[in-house]
């Protein structure tokens, strides 16, 4: 999986996105219906915004959305949802207040960096890349880097791409993290550290040292993968591939012919169908024209969970664009199918349990009976290559965002200069990259993420433990199985209601538990090395 890959929306505003809000007033109390009506309404206008800014290239403002809600950013409102949590005995709705107190103390701490999100956003639309005199789109030419074959191409565009990076966006991320830690203060919490740990009832310390064991654990695998691949692409180790070759060990090129363009979403259709699941049937439109201006990256956004889901993707073949149709359209049916009716429970919590709903379609592209049976990859020593790069690919994004999260734990202190930032980030990512980064002040800031990858690394332990049932209850071809299909659309069913640990109970395990995880890979490095 690419780590060119987009999340569904800008992790930086995932409390204001979400951002549950209230009618400001000048007494205590407030009326939660309008609480959790306004906000609904709110999140579908601003989930609008980004799907016309991405889709047609359209400027952002959502400024102007927020200043239309702007009397629901009254600091009054968490602490009385905090109040009446603290006083409610039902788990359920215990669990709901909190969920919204998150959400309102979201909306009072990022009511004024809207304003930044949107000079980022609309720098990022509207900026021009100059490469040997041609004029290039900034959101295209991340594309453009890691689809060139031409390694003195690429460095150029690697250059450019960064030197916009820090002359351009830096300063406006640095801004945001700043003042969202001030905010942060202000409102009790030490930093963005604490409130998404807590936020997600997730002890940090420890999550960090289960990465770290994750780390150690695939440590060798790695290395040899990465160098294996080095040998097979350049003849040399991989320390000596620079940074802006380091893509094509992952890139896979010659694969690309076994997955055009053209089949690929009737051939996703065919899939689900196959699950009992029929898209056709659901209420998503998948905006797949290739158009000037449209965001190249594929994402998701759900309007109005249940009736407006939009998939936006712009479809040029290869393995990576089949797995992020097959990974959008997993977010895709959870917004799609969602029968609880709260809106905590439809827009908010744990966000990792709907990446695992997005793994779970997207590593059939990992399986070697998904592969060869339907007849993308029959071709047994292509096969081998074929699930051997893929092995890479999965292996080190899952120890990119190990090595991210680690990193943002230190950028959200606010403790280090921004000098010594880019040395911590170059540091952590060698740590888990394996080679040095000559360039982490293209990155250090970039790759901030407000703690999203946390949910990518929750996904990929609870994938790996979901597919252990499927396979244990519906057998090796669990994907033809409508059985599978139904289990799968029942855990959607509660939109975001339970934690990635409550799903992992609903199915008989005692919590997350990496070693389904460690030991896919080893199983496949054995399978495929």
């Amino acid at each position: 999986m690419s780590t060119l890959k987009m999340q569904r929306v800008p992790a930086a505003l995932v409390g204001a996105v979400f951002a549950v809000t209230a009618l400001a007033g000048c007494g205590s109390t407030y009326d939660l219906d309008e609480i959790r009506t306004r906000s609904d309404d709110m999140a579908a206008e601003i989930m609008t915004a980004y799907y016309d800014t991405d889709a047609y290239g359209e400027e952002s403002d959502l400024a102007g959305i927020w200043e239309g809600y702007s009397d629901l950013a009254d600091p009054g409102i968490p602490e009385y949802v905090a109040r009446l949590r603290d006083r409610e005995t039902d788990p359920r709705e215990r669990k709901r207040l909190d969920y919204l107190f998150y959400d309102t103390a979201g909306t009072v701490i990022y009511d004024e960096l809207i304003s930044i999100q949107d000079e980022i956003s609309n720098a990022e639309a509207t900026g021009i890349v100059v490469v040997d005199g041609d004029s290039i789109a900034y959101r295209d030419i991340g594309i453009m880097f890691y689809n060139e074959t031409d390694s003195e191409l690429r460095q150029r565009y690697y250059e450019a791409m960064g030197a916009f990076e820090v002359e351009n966006l830096n300063p406006l991320r640095a801004r945001m993290v700043a003042e969202s830690r001030a905010r942060l203060i202000d409102f009790g919490f030490e930093s963005l550290d604490e409130f998404e740990g807590r936020r997600r009832g997730l002890d940090h310390d420890a999550f960090e040292e289960t990465v770290v064991d994750l780390l150690g654990a695939t440590r060798d695998i790695y290395w040899e993968l990465t160098n294996d691949a080095a040998h097979d692409v350049f003849g040399v180790d991989v320390t000596e591939v620079p940074d802006y070759d380091r893509g094509q060990l992952f890139r896979g090129a010659e694969f690309d012919t076994y997955f055009d363009a053209e089949s690929m979403i009737p051939f996703m259709k065919e899939v689900f169908l196959g699950m009992g699941i029929d898209i056709d049937a659901l209420p998503i439109h998948v905006d797949d024209e290739d158009r000037p201006g449209k965001e190249p990256r594929p994402a998701t956004y759900g309007i109005r969970p249940g009736e407006d889901v939009r998939i936006l993707i712009k479809p040029s073949g290869g393995v990576d664009d089949y797995e992020s149709l097959f990974h959008e359209m997993g977010h895709g049916i959870h917004d799609g199918v969602v029968t609880v009716t709260e809106y905590e429970f439809q827009r908010l919590g744990d966000y990792g349990v709907t990446e695992t709903y997005a793994y779970i379609p997207e590593q059939l592209f990992m399986d070697p009976l998904f592969l060869s049976e339907t007849g993308l990859i029959t071709d047994p020593d292509v096969l081998r290559r074929f699930l051997k790069n893929q092995l890479l690919g999965s292996l080190g994004s899952a120890r990119y965002y190990a090595g991210l999260f680690r990193y943002e734990r230190l950028l959200h202190t606010g403790e280090r200069t921004q000098e010594e930032l880019a040395q911590a980030y170059g540091r952590l990512m060698e740590d888990s990259r394996l080679v040095p980064l000559a360039h982490p002040e293209f990155g250090y800031l970039s790759s901030n993420e407000d703690y999203y990858g946390v949910n990518y690394l929750e996904a990929w332990i609870l994938a790996a433990q979901l597919r252990h049932v499927f396979r244990e209850r519906f057998g090796e071809r669990w994907w033809e199985s409508a059985e599978a299909g139904a289990l799968y659309i029942e855990l959607l069913e509660y939109g975001a209601e339970l934690t990635a640990v409550e799903v992992a109970q609903h199915v008989g395990f005692d919590g997350l538990d990496s070693s389904y995880f460690i030991d896919e890979v080893r199983l496949a490095y054995q399978a495929y090395h």
